[in-house]
């Protein structure tokens, strides 16, 4: 595809760098959506308990690191599989690098993953693509240019009517949540199936945030998550309208507690947090 053709599908004031990136996770795309396919259990590399890695997620991740080397040499990578980390200068911006985003999803044969590619300058994401490879959507934002799907503005929809909301949690593996007892975690989530039009579980964080920036979902929290998992899509949520924090409301933690929802609807996801901590 070439970067005219990309560049429909993005921000009309789209820089060069954001066209970069869209071009090549679109590239990437179509190597793992031929591959979709049941794996077996002696197939899949286990990085750790509930932590799978693929061949695919490798050759992904190849692809988009060859790209972003010939495009960007100065800047560092930080890449989920570590296929081609490298640490330039401390001050260059980061590529952050999620080739599968959902790979228990992609190695049971379910088509439903993402694939992300963020850069951070500074410390903050600056600019970032989302990418279905199985629907062919493609997300995209760069700081202070809005969030974009396919060449279309989107924004969180600002409902606050808890009781016809839909949103999206993670449901933890043993020893993933760490920034709050796991009473309160699942405290949060049950309170969620009390009140709200239903809860969400669909094993990509990255489109989960990305669904909530396009209005597709209310809102979504998950513990454990990295910026690979989270950065681009972050900044879709926040270029949408809404807002992203750590579960107590405050700025994301080291842990990774991701709770993003709209603006109407935000506060009342903390809250949630909150009533349960001592």
């Amino acid at each position: 595809m070439t970067s005219s053709s990309i560049s429909t599908r993005l921000s009309p004031a789209a820089s060069p760098r954001l066209i970069t990136l869209a071009s090549t996770i679109v590239k990437a795309g179509e190597t793992a959506r031929t591959s979709l396919q049941r794996r077996r259990v002696n197939e899949i590399v286990s990085k750790a308990p509930r932590d799978y890695q693929t061949e695919i997620d490798v050759a992904v991740e190849r692809i988009i690191v060859n790209d972003m080397i010939a495009a960007f040499p100065s800047y560092s990578i930080k890449g989920e599989e570590d296929v081609g980390n490298r640490v330039t200068d401390k001050d260059a911006p980061v590529i952050y690098i999620d080739p599968i985003d959902g790979t228990t999803n992609f190695a049971w044969g379910i088509p439903h993953f993402g694939m992300t590619i963020a850069i951070a300058d500074g410390g903050k994401i600056v600019a970032g693509v989302v990418y279905d490879a199985m629907l062919d959507e493609l997300f995209s934002a760069e700081l202070g240019g809005g969030a974009y799907l396919n060449g279309e503005r989107i924004c969180c929809v600002d409902n606050a009517d808890i009781e016809n909301a839909v949103v999206g949690a993670g449901l933890p593996v043993p020893g993933q949540v760490k920034a709050v007892g796991e009473d309160v975690y699942f405290g949060a989530l049950k309170r969620l199936m009390a009140n709200t039009a239903g809860v969400r579980r669909l094993g990509s964080a990255a489109l989960s945030i990305a669904y909530v920036a396009s209005g597709r979902l209310d809102g979504f929290f998950e513990d454990g998550l990295s910026p690979h998992d989270y950065g681009a899509a972050a900044l879709l949520v926040t270029e949408a309208g809404g807002t992203v924090s750590a579960f107590n409301g405050g700025p994301v933690s080291a842990n990774g507690d991701i709770l993003a929802g709209n603006a109407a609807l935000h506060p009342w996801l903390v809250q949630g947090f909150e009533a349960r901590q001592d």
